[in-house]
């Protein structure tokens, strides 16, 4: 398994950062590999929203698929798993207030399966991580600008 965890601080209150992270269809605003992101169901955003999406084409398997939070704590805590094919990631991110701001801690874990993928882990880890560390400068850039 492929599991990466990256923190900012962000200088905006938590109520703000939550509500903008938790609205999936955001995400391409600062997730750079998002292209598209479609919320498929109604009703407010909470625990069991699912989204189809999305990201740029990856020599890391399928670009396409879905996403449901499985996890939903207002102003606190979301979990969203994916369903990417041979890829399976699950998406924390955790909400502390600082002094009026707000960390933001984003972990992802991706398990795989095939033999490709396999032999692929010690790469995907060095790009996920470097990837999610850009990801999260831009949402801490979007929101303070």
């Amino acid at each position: 398994m492929v599991d990466v965890t990256v923190s900012t601080t962000i200088n905006r209150p938590v109520d703000q950062v939550f509500a903008f992270v938790a609205d999936m269809e955001n995400e391409p605003q600062w997730h750079t590999d998002a292209l598209e992101v479609k919320r498929l169901s109604e009703g407010e955003v909470g625990k069991g929203t699912s989204y189809q999406v999305q990201f740029r084409p990856s020599p890391m398997g399928p670009s396409e698929g879905t996403v449901e939070l499985v996890e939903f704590e207002p102003g606190r805590r979301i979990v969203a798993r994916s369903d990417l094919g041979n890829m399976k990631p699950t998406l924390t991110h955790v909400f502390d207030a600082a002094d009026g701001d707000t960390r933001v801690t984003r972990r992802i874990q991706i398990e795989t399966s095939g033999l490709t993928m396999a032999l692929m882990k010690p790469m995907m880890k060095m790009m996920v991580r470097r990837r999610n560390v850009e990801f999260i400068a831009n949402l801490k850039r979007v929101l303070e600008t």
